[in-house]
């Protein structure tokens, strides 16, 4: 059986298998998708994602990464 490379992630598969690999691995809307290769891409993923959430959940969003804004700037003068 031949090895072949996955050109979405990279990963080895045998030649049968890669088919399904990509299929249930980089399907669209997928969170195990490829990841974003650029901070605007990465950025548009996120935005994608916060748009699809509740109300109530969007809130929660934006506590937690405001409470993580404020440790990595705690972390940031410490050093």
């Amino acid at each position: 059986m031949a090895t072949v490379t996955c050109d979405i992630c990279g990963g080895i598969f045998s030649q049968s298998y890669l088919p399904s690999h990509k299929r249930l691995a980089h399907r669209k809307n997928s969170l195990t998708a490829a990841r974003p290769s650029t901070e605007k891409e990465a950025i548009q993923k996120i935005v994608s994602l916060y748009e699809s959430l509740s109300i109530k959940a969007r809130r929660r969003v934006v506590s937690l990464l405001t409470a993580k804004d404020k440790e990595v700037q705690k972390d940031q003068k410490t050093q």
